[in-house]
């Protein structure tokens, strides 16, 4: 059974192709084609093909990872959207939340501009209050009118979401049917559906986001599947979702916002998964591409998740892989600033013109540029081709940086290679210092196009020890795609002190959730052996206005199991915070269970130690430069390393679609699994 990944990235499409029986992967990058995602999805599925030497119609399952909401949402594609809302809550996606995140006394600070004006908002009478009663009848008859302004406006979406909903599903369920019987044309997303959970403003903005997305997802999604049946693949098609699992893309059709930043959190799965197979338990991802970097804690190889994420700035309360990110990656744009200072980024060059040394009619100095002209990338290995774009690279560099700052090119590239590694590194304090982690305790797992072209720096800056750059880490988020299962969450709010909670209420609340995550599997063909459901409780201290979630197990909740959550929940707390209350009120929030579906998973460790070596040519070497220091460096091709070898830094190590650079005074050793493994040889936490 052949199953296929593909990622499509701001600046690349990867492709990964296994087969699931023997665990043989195959690897291929195309361009991503922006104005057209699809061109480039069937080049690679073209070249994969080629590669491996089988059919399309082989294939079995495709899984598909995508920034197209994120993609959406920041170039405001879509306003044929509107919402209709509780009498009197019209105003919620203005007013938002009382705090500032940032700076609390700014008055001048700038808020996203809502995804609906206020023209396309819609009140509705009626009332339920927040414990899911009725104070005052649903008015349906509001709703023809309604109806006759969306049509006349040419409103294509609309959100639904009636205060405590979540509590009581009943008015927006009836909303929901009206619209339908009416307006049959339309796309209809309710929060009850699709976030039903306490903060109204929250709710709101995730059920907007999904209304916002759902023509452009439904109509991408119609549009891919007649590609594919154009190219004769008949296999099941997935999409990747934020939770690190994926749904069937006829669901993906009525909940694209849990498809955002899909492509990324591959990565993670499949960092996590390599790291279990070579004992490492504790480890920070750092996933560096064309356009940004992502970065993500593991401790004991479990993924942490959050519900507090963003897209552009609007919130989106969907539990999702709790990662950061910079705009900071290859093509990211270098230049002076107004007060005569360097800066990387956020602009990126992308994949239409790209860096300055592809040729592609890029004139500014990206990332990249900088690598090649420092020699961490090298012409002779690297899959453009860069032959001639030295000379051309280090004219953009001149223009735009050396001579503004008055230093040579060298001192240019390199500085651009310092002023993005000091953004990087705060990326991975953000997710590890300021959470209580050292990051000495981690390994850095790194991948992407750049990844390992910047670890070695980044974790002798950090102090970490191990540097782990897997094979092929140009395409391995698309890897993680044939790692993941089918994963679907469901969610229950209510507020509940320690005295009000007993086995009773537990057991009727998690019942429900458990029919509600098997019908989810059901609906998308999970056979009963592969299905397995995971319960999680939000809980905080009375008073506090954020949760943390606690694991809790399966079957029927005791008291025991009670108390069992509650010290589980003094104890993540005392981690994330320094402290626990022992004798303060605790408050039980939100139900949480994830039902998954397990895919059959191919024997990676097999076929990395199965791969055939190619066969060493004559030794090659190049100048890099280093802290302004040249150095005269070997030059290696991955696929002809064997599993034992040591590399003593300085060199380069070159493969498709990724370079991976051994520092001075660092060594690297390759593994069984063809990983290469860098040491820093900083010392680890503890050693004197």
């Amino acid at each position: 059974m052949y199953r296929l990944g593909i990622d499509t990235g701001g600046t690349n499409t990867d492709v990964v192709l296994t087969n699931v029986d023997t665990g043989r992967m195959y690897y291929a990058k195309t361009p991503t084609t922006p104005k057209a995602l699809l061109n480039g999805i069937m080049n690679g599925i073209e070249k994969i093909v080629k590669i491996s030497g089988i059919r399309n119609d082989e294939i079995d399952e495709l899984v598909y990872g995508t920034t197209i909401v994120v993609n959406m949402i920041a170039q405001k594609e879509n306003e044929a959207t509107a919402l209709i809302t509780t009498k009197g809550f019209k105003d919620v996606l203005e007013i938002a939340r009382a705090y500032r995140k940032d700076n609390i006394y700014d008055i001048q600070m700038e808020t996203p501009e809502p995804l609906v004006k206020r023209n396309l908002r819609f009140e509705v009478s009626g009332r339920i209050d927040f414990q899911g009663k009725e104070t005052e009848p649903l008015q349906l008859e509001e709703i023809p009118a309604i109806v006759e302004e969306l049509r006349a406006k040419g409103i294509k979406s609309v959100g639904i979401c009636l205060m405590h909903s979540y509590a009581n599903p009943a008015h927006e369920q009836k909303v929901k049917e009206e619209l339908q019987r009416l307006w049959p044309e339309g796309y209809v997303s309710a929060s009850a559906d699709i976030n039903p959970q306490f903060r109204e403003y929250e709710r709101t903005s995730t059920t907007v986001i999904n209304a916002y997305m759902m023509p452009n997802m439904a109509s991408h999604i119609v549009d891919f599947e007649q590609h594919m049946k154009d190219g004769n693949i008949g296999a099941d098609l997935y999409m990747m979702q934020s939770n690190a699992g994926v749904m069937t893309f006829d669901v993906a059709k009525s909940k694209p916002v849990a498809v955002a930043d899909s492509g990324p959190i591959a990565g993670i799965i499949a960092a996590n998964y390599l790291s279990k197979m070579i004992g490492e338990k504790n480890i920070i991802t750092f996933d560096i591409g064309g356009t940004s970097t992502d970065v993500a804690l593991i401790q004991d190889n479990v993924i942490k998740f959050t519900t507090e994420s963003h897209i552009e700035g609007y919130p989106i309360s969907v539990p999702s892989v709790d990662l950061s990110f910079i705009g900071a990656g290859g093509g990211s744009i270098a230049y002076v600033d107004r007060g005569g200072a360097l800066k990387v980024g956020p602009v990126s060059a992308g994949a239409d013109p790209g860096p300055v040394c592809y040729g592609r009619g890029g004139t500014k100095p990206t990332v990249t540029d900088a690598n090649l002209v420092t020699g961490h990338i090298r012409p002779e290995i690297f899959e453009e081709n860069l032959t001639d774009a030295l000379a051309k690279t280090s004219a953009a560099i001149e223009e735009y940086i050396a001579k503004p700052m008055g230093i040579s090119v060298m001192q240019a590239a390199e500085g651009i290679l310092q002023v993005v590694n000091s953004n990087m590194l705060r990326a991975i304090k953000l997710i590890s210092v300021q959470k209580g982690y050292d990051p000495r305790e981690f390994a850095l797992v790194c991948y992407g196009g750049g990844g390992g072209m910047h670890a070695g720096a980044i974790a002798e800056e950090l102090e970490m020890e191990k540097v782990i750059v897997p094979y092929s880490p140009g395409t391995f988020s698309a890897m993680g795609l044939v790692l993941s299962d089918i994963k679907s969450d469901c969610v229950h709010t209510k507020l509940l002190t320690r005295e009000q909670v007993n086995p009773q209420v537990l057991n009727e609340i998690y019942t429900k959730l458990d029919e509600q995550g098997i019908a989810s599997l059901e609906e998308q063909d999970v056979p009963e052996k592969d299905r397995l459901l995971v319960r999680t409780c939000d809980m905080r201290y009375f008073g506090q206005a954020f949760e943390i979630s606690v694991p809790m197990p399966a079957g029927e909740v005791t008291e025991q199991v009670i108390e069992d959550l509650v010290e589980g929940f003094h104890e993540l707390h005392r981690q994330a915070y320094g402290h626990c209350m022992k004798e303060d009120p605790i408050e039980f929030v939100n139900y949480r269970v994830s039902a998954i579906g397990s895919f059959v998973k191919p024997d990676v460790v097999s076929s990395a130690s199965a791969a055939k070596r190619e066969k060493k040519a004559e030794q090659m070497y190049g100048t890099c430069v280093f802290g302004g220091k040249e150095y005269n460096v070997p030059i290696y091709e991955r696929d002809t390393l064997e599993p034992g070898e040591i590399i003593q830094g300085p060199a380069v190590i070159g493969e498709m679609g990724a370079t991976t650079v051994v520092y001075p005074g660092h060594h690297a050793e390759i593994d069984k699994m063809q990983n290469i493994i860098m040491y820093t040889n900083v010392k680890s936490k503890g050693e004197k």
